[in-house]
């Protein structure tokens, strides 16, 4: 039974070539089958089943007389070894993991079909419980059925983390392991053998650290022993593994027994480099670009900046101009971002220069120059209060910069901007308003996250932007010390109100 068509089909597929296949459209009409007809070598039970789970229908089975010794195998998803501990606890007494492979889901349920041991493993461990429950069952029979089932448990949850559990003894020099090593990195298996092929396997660069520290733990008095190394697979490649045991020792300290795991992390490995090897080329990429960009784009800043001013442009020369030094300014931001993004994302913070100053004038200069690019708004600046403290007066500039540029981007043009900074007892609060469209709240709870441009609209009115405003916005007052937040709404218009403590 499953809770996808397709799935079923699959299961089927994967038996009908050596098993008869009886399929349930829902755990009613199973348990309804069981109780008529007579009961199959093996149930397949999906987790999630139509009208009752896997692990409901496990729990019935288990608690009817004519049904509790049926071999139940689980379709899980699940991976954890909690959920696996759940299904055998449930009464499931094997599993099989989606994806499954179709010679792995046959095997799977021979082996079941072929487990009459445990059948009478189960019915034995049913029946203990029942007599000692009654007072018929003495604490040493109870305790033998408990260790059955922790070992039965033991063996599957084993099994479901993927990993090789091993066991030492010191004495003996003899290894036991959950997983033969050889068919763990793709050998075949050759059989009993009293020698362990784990220093065989070794990365050669890898041993002498291994094993000096491995013998180092055992020799002094420590509990807990982890490496990370590397293991030769029958292919060639080399498999990185975090090996961690527990070591037990008597009362003159000497161990006595030691327990670990052995955890294949190639495939973390493996991203962890892709990763570092995909940040260090945007590092390349972003200092390439930013250096050979904004050379001649303070160039052409210059330039156009002392063409607006002189006096003697006739005014379809000075639109020109404009329009020149704002694409310049545009992508100067658009540069300026992408190097903040990447330096934030990194996990490197903004870098600042803190230095006493006072945000009233700050705001005021920021405004005089926007508003030579943009002559046909309205920038409202209103102040109040006492606005000195100690800040870095570049980063708190690309602030205002992209708060006023995105307010003026998601206005309409008849609309003014207002720019308010208010000093009170400890902080200095800043805020910009803009009217118009308010931002939707699916949008404004991720506002400040990387490139989030509000509608459609809005994004078509923001030119060819780039997302990023706002982050680094964000992460600029974060690294003051202060807070950042947005309101929304349709009778109000929009406000971005940032608070900055006047001291870190």
């Amino acid at each position: 039974m499953d809770d996808s068509s397709t799935e079923v089909e699959a299961i089927r597929r994967s038996l009908a070539s050596d098993c008869r296949v009886e399929v349930y459209s829902n755990g009613e009409a199973m348990l309804e089958a069981l109780h008529q007809h007579t009961p199959p070598d093996v149930l397949v039970l999906d987790w999630q089943m139509p009208g009752l789970s896997g692990i409901e229908a496990c729990r019935y089975l288990r608690g009817n007389p004519s049904t509790e010794t049926i071999p139940v195998l689980i379709l899980t998803g699940n991976a954890g070894p909690d959920n696996v501990e759940e299904a055998l606890l449930a009464g499931a007494n094997d599993y099989v993991l989606k994806p499954f492979h179709p010679a792995e889901l046959l095997a799977r349920v021979h082996a079941l079909s072929r487990w009459e041991l445990q059948r009478r493993r189960t019915l034995a461990d049913e029946r203990a419980r029942r007599l000692l429950a009654e007072g018929s069952l003495t604490e040493v029979q109870a305790a033998e059925a408990r260790a059955r089932r922790s070992e039965q448990r033991y063996e599957l949850a084993a099994r479901a983390t993927r990993d090789v559990i091993w066991e030492w003894d010191p004495l003996t020099g003899e290894v036991e392991r959950s997983i033969g090593l050889a068919s763990y990195l793709g050998y075949p298996e050759q059989g009993a053998s009293r020698t362990d092929p784990w220093q065989v396997h070794l990365h050669p660069e890898d041993r002498e650290r291994v094993l000096s520290s491995f013998r180092g733990a055992i020799d002094g008095t420590a509990q807990e022993w982890q490496e990370e190394y590397r293991l030769r697979r029958a292919d060639g490649t080399w498999a990185h593994v975090v090996d961690r045991c527990h070591i037990v020792r008597d009362e003159q300290g000497r161990a006595i027994q030691v327990v670990g795991a052995l955890q294949d992390v190639s495939e973390r490995k493996r991203l962890e480099a892709e990763a570092l090897q995909r940040a260090e080329f945007e590092r390349q990429l972003i200092g390439i670009v930013s250096h050979d960009l904004r050379n001649p784009l303070n160039a052409i800043t210059l330039a156009a900046t002392a063409i607006i001013r002189s006096e003697e442009l006739e005014e379809r020369q000075r639109r020109n101009a404009v329009r020149v030094l704002t694409a310049a300014d545009r992508a100067t931001r658009m540069i300026r971002d992408l190097l903040d993004f990447t330096q934030a994302r990194q996990g490197g913070g903004i870098p600042l220069s803190r230095q006493p100053m006072d945000l009233h004038e700050l705001v005021q200069t920021v405004v005089d120059e926007l508003q030579v690019t943009h002559s046909d708004r309205t920038l409202l600046v209103e102040r109040t209060g006492d606005a000195k403290g100690e800040w870095d007066p570049d980063r708190l500039a690309q602030v205002i910069s992209n708060l006023l540029g995105n307010a003026l981007q998601y206005s309409p043009p008849n609309t003014p901007v207002k720019i308010t900074t208010r000093g009170e007892v400890d902080t200095v609060v800043l805020e910009v308003h803009n009217q118009g469209e308010p931002i939707p709240a699916e949008v404004l709870s991720r506002i400040f996250e990387p490139m989030e441009r509000g509608t459609h609209l809005q994004a078509v009115r923001a030119g060819r932007s780039i997302g990023l405003g706002l982050f680094i916005v964000r992460h600029i007052v974060l690294a003051h010390g202060g807070r950042v937040s947005a309101r929304s709404l349709v009778d109000e218009g929009t406000t971005f109100t940032v608070l900055l403590p006047r001291k870190p």
